[in-house]
């Protein structure tokens, strides 16, 4: 079996060609640009995303005369990304995970004494890194790409379900559970979008993606779309919970750090959601086909290799 791996990061797309023993054949990689539009505001155009892919793609695939079995997805977390349904085409950039526009809006949230119950949900706190309050200030602040949004015409998901569109062609609109679940509209308890966190986020649950598996059959690649390749898309997982599997941390306890633009430790909690009482947050790391969902722990530095590059 040959795998062509997707990440698609913060500033840019790496993919892989990879044997099933984890031997890397081929690959390609391609940036992407970041906009700044104001202090404290960070956004990507999604089809710059797209291009990337297909640039680090074609570039993989060249690099080796094999044809991959399947296609294997992992992803920068909590980006809000917009597309049209039919078109496929981005109505407005997406507002990024490090993104600080909201933090008034979470300061309102959190007077207004809804953070314990946003909490007891997600296991998340009121914070701009998070999905929701980005789909918010959209809804207040973009009122003709908000039309959209509660006319059906207009999806909303996380860069994961956008580039499963762009993959499928617009057929599929999915998302897995460790991309859900930091959102902050996520159930940790119910696995399924909260009724309750979208009246309160104002974000319509028609809008959002069906959350399938972490593995499994989640869709299939359109070859007019995807390099003429007709294969299964068979995994999808956000970046720091697919590092915590990549790195072998199956067992209770088992710790990963990795260095990337910011810097993320996640514990494995095995079956049992577990609060921290030291601001840590409690996210799904994956959910198998039959249901099983594992939990983590994680604690998140935000800047730490964009700061190296910066002062490069």
């Amino acid at each position: 079996m040959i795998v062509l791996a997707i990440d698609a990061g913060t500033t840019g797309v790496t993919a892989l060609v990879v044997t099933e023993n984890g031997q890397i054949i081929s690959k390609g990689y391609e940036e992407f640009a970041q906009h700044f539009p104001e202090p404290g505001r960070v956004e990507h155009n999604p089809e710059d995303i797209w291009q990337a892919t297909l640039s680090a793609c074609a570039t993989a695939l060249r690099g080796t005369t094999q044809t991959p079995s399947c296609v294997g997805l992992t992803n920068q977390r909590e980006t809000a990304v917009l597309w049209d349904r039919r078109t496929l085409a981005a109505p407005r950039r997406a507002i990024v995970w490090q993104d600080r526009r909201t933090a008034a809006l979470c300061g309102r949230l959190r007077e207004a004494a809804h953070e314990p119950r946003v909490s007891e949900l997600t296991g998340l706190r009121l914070d701009p890194y998070f999905t929701a309050t980005k789909l918010t200030w959209l809804a207040e602040n973009d009122p003709r790409v908000w039309e959209g949004v509660e006319s059906g015409h207009v999806a909303i998901g996380t860069v994961d379900s956008y580039l499963i569109a762009r993959l499928t062609a617009g057929a599929r609109h999915v998302t897995d559970p460790s991309n859900a679940s930091r959102t902050l509209l996520y159930g940790l308890a119910s696995g399924t979008w909260e009724p309750e966190l979208c009246e309160l986020f104002g974000v319509p649950e028609e809008a959002l993606p069906e959350i399938v598996p972490n593995y499994g059959p989640i869709g299939r690649t359109e070859p007019s779309a995807f390099l003429g390749l007709d294969v299964p898309i068979s995994g999808v997982a956000g970046d720091q919970q697919a590092a915590l599997f990549g790195q072998t941390c199956f067992d209770v306890g088992d710790v990963k750090c990795t260095y990337g633009t910011g810097s993320f430790v996640l514990t494995n909690l095995g079956g049992e959601i577990v609060r921290s009482e030291s601001g840590l947050l409690t996210t799904v790391a994956w959910q198998t086909p039959s249901g099983e969902r594992t939990f983590a722990l994680e604690g998140s530095i935000f800047v730490t290799g964009a700061a190296v590059a910066v002062a490069a």
